[in-house]
């Protein structure tokens, strides 16, 4: 049986409609499950169309979420799929030649000193296994070669992770060391650039104000060591549209904002919201249509919607945790350090207080101020005020 759970298969039997059928399984699973069983005639039950299943799913979560994970009714051919969803991101940028093409000019964008002269990527396997059973086998979103043999690797990070940066690194390691022949002794290693697309603002640029960053072997006087490696960070975090629908792409200052903006927004935006002058961006929203996917498509794009959602809920579930723990640790530390604090001055003040009467007591038994300052170590001016 599949398992209940995955994702899929969890909303499928429970949300997926008032009946399941279970047609096929063993009579074991029909008696410990029989309020699954379908006693629909057959002809009913081949009557199903899957389409509807997942229009209705759709139009379920769209009135209860008001549609803001990409979530789109079939027929309605004025929304985009969300290329932040792994489906959306594979399906526009590595599912086809011209998904290829938009790759290309995407990282031209962003990278147009480094990619100048390349014409053309070609998509690799997205698995590098290490060279013994106990190395970690590394997984892409997308890799590839271009016709001047860069790697280039390519990454959608939905979610913030402690190590990430760490990650990145072993995936440019290791395409480095895969491709070192045995016996090159002059070590002619491709050039690997990791682009990283990130829908949250990583903590090292925390203090930074831009929303893209390239990274790359330097000293500490900022000379290059090597350009042979480079990780470059997309920030999309930064580009979160307060209202879709009034952005037409003549108000963006460049192409590089352009292309944050699209990704950022697209699953949320309609043919309206942005005029189709540039052929990259008309095809990127043409191919974009929903209402273009096959009905296996359209599963699989309403599966990787769900996790989308997913990694988005556990994402500010955490941080609400976060804050609440950060105001009561705040709260119970301030507590702490005020009893402290209290404590302290209260002891100043005792102190000062007893200082005060034994000064006063030495002086009426008769002590003279220069005597009582040597005594106690007190200021002679301050002896002789409390004389007075």
């Amino acid at each position: 049986f599949a398992k209940p759970l995955t994702n899929g298969i969890f909303h499928c039997i429970f949300a997926g409609g008032k009946r399941f059928s279970v047609r096929g399984c063993s009579h074991r699973f029909r008696n410990v499950c029989p309020a699954l069983t379908d006693d629909r005639p057959t002809k009913t039950k081949k009557a199903i169309n899957q389409t509807k299943n997942i229009k209705a799913m759709s139009k379920q979560n769209e009135s209860e979420n008001g549609n803001s994970t990409g979530i789109i009714a079939e027929g309605d051919h004025s929304f985009y799929i969300n290329p932040l969803t792994d489906f959306g991101f594979k399906k526009l940028f590595c599912s086809d030649r011209r998904g290829a093409e938009r790759l290309l000019a995407l990282l031209k964008t962003y990278l147009p000193d480094k990619m100048e002269g390349v014409t053309s990527i070609t998509f690799l396997p997205t698995e590098l296994l290490g060279e013994t059973e106990k190395n970690k086998r590394v997984s892409f979103d997308i890799y590839g070669v271009t016709n001047d043999e860069k790697r280039v690797i390519v990454e959608m990070q939905r979610g913030q992770q402690t190590f990430f940066a760490d990650r990145v690194i072993t995936y440019n390691c290791r395409v480095i060391s895969n491709n070192v022949e045995r016996g090159d002794t002059e070590y002619h290693i491709p050039t690997v650039i990791s682009f990283s697309i990130m829908d949250y603002s990583p903590t090292w640029f925390a203090e930074s104000g831009d929303y893209f960053h390239i990274v790359q072997l330097k000293d500490e006087k900022n000379n290059v060591f090597s350009q042979k490696t480079f990780f470059c960070f997309l920030d999309l975090s930064k580009f979160a549209a307060p209202k879709i629908g009034q952005v037409r792409d003549t108000e963006f200052p460049d192409d590089m904002y352009k292309w944050a903006y699209v990704m950022k927004n697209m699953g949320r935006m309609g043919e309206q919201d942005l005029s189709l002058e540039d052929e990259v961006f008309r095809g990127l929203f043409e191919d974009g249509r929903y209402s273009k996917l096959t009905v296996m498509e359209k599963e699989e794009y309403r599966k990787s919607v769900l996790e989308y959602a997913d990694v988005q809920d556990a994402i500010r579930c955490a941080q609400e945790i976060s804050l609440k723990q950060g105001i009561e640790q705040g709260i119970e530390q301030g507590i702490e350090q005020g009893i402290e604090q209290g404590i302290e001055q209260g002891m100043q003040r005792g102190l000062a207080q007893g200082r005060r009467e034994l000064i006063r007591r030495m002086l009426e038994n008769g002590l003279a101020p220069e005597q009582v300052a040597d005594l106690t170590g007190v200021g002679l001016d301050e002896i002789q005020g409390l004389a007075e």
